[in-house]
């Protein structure tokens, strides 16, 4: 995979494939989107590395398992691990599988910006951009309607598809 490149108001990011010596970064960063709640459930220091360190494997090898022809990517910024994403071409459109930034760099914009970027880089190639998310998750609901994304399906599952059709994307803006 190549390196690609995100120009935003926020700053350039860019995208290469993931490693083997990602994996403590990815543990973190999975670790930092799902301990607060069991910190706020009050639970013991030790169940939480527990739970946590189980719910990455678990989370890691569904990925896998699930989607093994997808791209996994670490977001980078001035060449420092900032997140990730995974993208699975499902041929009209793609289905951006995960995508997490640092605490650090969350709520400033950059997730917005870099999101539709890589939205419109599909939409040049003909497809539509469809994503799930859990209907409690409110930052990434908002910022997916902000971005285009309509619900075209509630599972009742406790997750929502959306969709952001390739016409959303402006005719001609670069990456």
């Amino acid at each position: 995979m190549e390196v690609r490149r995100y120009d935003t108001k926020f700053g350039t990011v860019t995208l290469r494939a993931e490693r083997a010596e990602d994996e403590s970064f990815l543990f973190a960063l999975f670790k930092s989107h799902t301990e607060r709640p069991l910190m706020q459930a009050g639970l013991a220091d030790a169940a939480i590395d527990t739970m946590v360190a189980f719910q990455h494997r678990s989370q890691s090898g569904t990925h896998r398992a699930l989607f093994p022809d997808a791209v996994y990517s670490i977001i980078e910024s001035d060449g420092v691990p900032i997140g990730r994403l995974i993208e699975e071409d499902e041929g009209e459109r793609v289905y951006f599988v995960d995508f997490a930034l640092s605490p650090e760099r969350q709520a400033k914009g950059l997730g917005t910006a870099f999101i539709e970027l890589v939205a419109n880089e599909w939409a040049r190639k003909g497809r539509a951009a469809r994503v799930e998310v859990h209907v409690g998750n409110e930052p990434s609901l908002k910022l997916c309607r902000k971005l285009g994304f309509v619900t075209i399906e509630d599972k009742r599952t406790g997750y929502v598809n959306l969709l952001r059709p390739r016409e959303t994307a402006p005719a001609g803006t670069g990456v």
